[in-house]
């Protein structure tokens, strides 16, 4: 069996729960109501996003991602083919740039941010993109030489840091686990988003969002085709009835039209971390290898992977080298990527070194964001609109339940959400959508009309990144030391107890229940479910700390030093 096979077997992806009987009995009790769910996830399997141990290895695992990366470019009008050359960047720009950079001062200096190295292409609008992988929405790529990207024609190859077909087999998996789970099992959705049991748009249920990284736009369509499985009629035979058949989708205009994705400009993206922060990116600012190595444990995974035959040296240089965030991270992540995709590690690294590795690279990079100040600065305006989304729904499902209780309709749980009889819930609270702009054909990466505007979802999927989904779990009490699996989900449940009406929030990382210290106390969680299951309250006081106006979090984060 090919590695490619091999990969699609297994990958590196995160364990997802079996939804048995028992398991569903246990978390889903039949007093409960299932109200929302908000999930955030992890891009899947990637390529390298840098190829320093092995510069010259290729990646042939990225034949079905690159066509679906085109189909998409080609329908939001993004599309610039491989042979031809990236659009020329604004040279005005640039100087104005430079100029707030030099510390001078310019008419639009608060629009203005630094230009570098590293942003050698931005322009004042949105970008073009060829076969690089992020639509660079006010940012861009590095040069692609920097990148390690494999300038091959070859269909199969993958260039640095590209969703592979195991990824995206991945996402299909937790898309599917999804539709078992909130489909078939508790049907809080439409079993066809253009079938019979709806008659609403998607945008009135299902919100989508996701960062501008082609890697995570590719693993959002991969989830929803595993949620929403693409379905053909086929001639069943002579007797001319016809029957439902699997068939692959495209990521094309007519899939866009489906699904209404929302994506921001990097300024305005909360799924990154706050690096326009100084007082937070500060934190990750990577200390001197002998700095980092007074911890015994680090100094010795440090020497144990120095001193490997095959790769040792090589280590050494990047080990050696300070690097934003983590020095240890782009050995275990390109390590990992070769366990990810069925290829053999060197033959004297084993999987227990590797583990030491990411468990170092975890500490180094998560560190700043188990402390209070790091969660508050970094991803205050995150759990913000996680929050303000949890309790537009919260007072929406007890509105309904009055509603009903005066109509004498029972529960008022309703007969799902496609029903033409529910009042439709409000639309989503302009925090929650601030810098959405929306992936359509008709007019590339747009903003939203007023009708597109989506209402309070009973499901909410946010793609993203580790430096995502991480952090908002050990917000959430995740004492996890390992690093996050590819195609990891953190999800928020909210609940009514049918009994009383009151509302609960659940956390949960993959297969584990996350436990949150401040919903321990009694009442503080419901009393037949224990303490993994809040009160709505407990989960608001349990984040307050973390909550601050844009005003007050940009007072806190103090100014960059002046460049001399």
């Amino acid at each position: 069996m090919a590695a490619a096979d091999e990969a699609l077997d297994g990958g590196a992806s995160a364990p997802l729960p079996r939804l048995t009987p028992k398991y569903m009995r246990e978390m889903y009790p039949s007093y409960l109501e299932l109200v929302q769910a908000q999930v955030f996830f992890r891009h899947g399997e990637r390529s390298p996003v840098q190829m320093r141990l092995f510069p010259e290895r290729e990646w042939p695992f990225c034949d079905r991602s690159n066509y679906l990366h085109s189909e998409f470019m080609k329908a939001i009008g993004r599309f610039v083919p491989k042979e031809e050359p990236m659009p020329v960047p604004d040279t005005d720009m640039m100087m104005k740039k430079r100029l707030q950079c030099d510390g001078s001062k310019t008419e639009d200096k608060e629009d203005a941010s630094c230009y570098t190295k590293r942003t050698a292409t931005m322009k004042t609008g949105l970008e073009y993109e060829r076969a690089k992988w992020t639509l660079r929405l006010g940012t861009a790529s590095l040069d692609s030489r920097a990148n390690g990207e494999n300038c091959s024609q070859d269909p199969r190859m993958c260039n640095a840091g590209q969703l592979t077909d195991v990824g995206l087999h991945s996402l299909e998996r937790v898309g599917g686990y999804l539709r078992e789970l909130y489909v078939d099992k508790l049907g809080i959705l439409p079993r066809a988003i253009d079938g019979a049991d709806t008659s609403r748009p998607v945008s009135d249920w299902l919100y989508i969002r996701a960062t501008d990284y082609s890697r995570v736009l590719q693993s959002t369509f991969a989830l929803l085709t595993g949620l929403y499985p693409q379905r053909t009629a086929a001639s069943s035979g002579s007797g001319g009835s016809s029957a439902s058949t699997l068939s692959t989708a495209s990521f094309d205009g007519s899939f866009l039209r489906r699904f209404p994705i929302h994506t921001r400009m990097h300024s305005m993206e909360t799924m990154h971390g706050n690096y326009a922060c100084y007082n937070f990116i500060k934190q990750f600012v990577d200390p001197p290898i002998s700095e980092a190595r007074e911890l015994k444990w680090i100094d010795d995974v440090y020497r144990q992977a120095t001193q490997l035959r095959s790769i040792g040296p090589a280590v050494k240089r990047i080990l050696d080298k300070p690097h934003f965030g983590s020095t240890f991270h782009p050995v275990y992540d390109e390590l990992q990527s070769l366990v990810a995709h069925g290829v053999p590690l060197p033959h004297d690294v084993n999987h227990d070194l590797l583990a030491s590795l990411g468990r170092v690279a975890h500490h180094q990079w998560t560190g700043p964001t188990q402390l209070v100040s790091g969660q508050r600065l970094g991803f205050s305006r995150l759990i913000r609109e996680v929050a303000a989304t949890m309790g537009q729904a919260a007072d929406y499902s007890q509105a309904r339940a009055k509603g009903a209780e005066g109509s004498g309709s029972g529960s008022g749980s309703g007969s799902g959400p496609g029903a033409a009889g529910a009042g439709l819930p409000p639309r989503l609270g302009e925090s929650q959508r601030k810098g959405d702009l929306l992936l359509s054909t008709d007019g590339g990466i747009r903003e939203e009309t007023a009708s597109e505007i989506p209402r309070i979802p009973k499901l909410a999927l946010y793609g993203g990144h580790d430096i995502t989904v991480g952090p908002l779990a050990i917000v959430m009490g995740s004492q996890t030391r390992e690093w996050l699996p590819f195609a990891s989900a953190l999800t928020f449940e909210l609940f009514r107890d049918k009994t009383d009406g009151s509302h609960y929030v659940r956390a949960q990382l993959n297969d584990q229940v996350l436990q949150v210290a401040t919903c321990e106390p009694f009442g503080k969680h419901h009393p037949k479910l224990g303490s993994s299951v809040c009160t709505l309250d407990a989960f608001f006081e349990h984040v307050q700390p973390l909550l601050a106006s844009d005003a007050d979090i940009s007072a806190e984060c103090g100014n960059f030093p002046t460049i001399e």
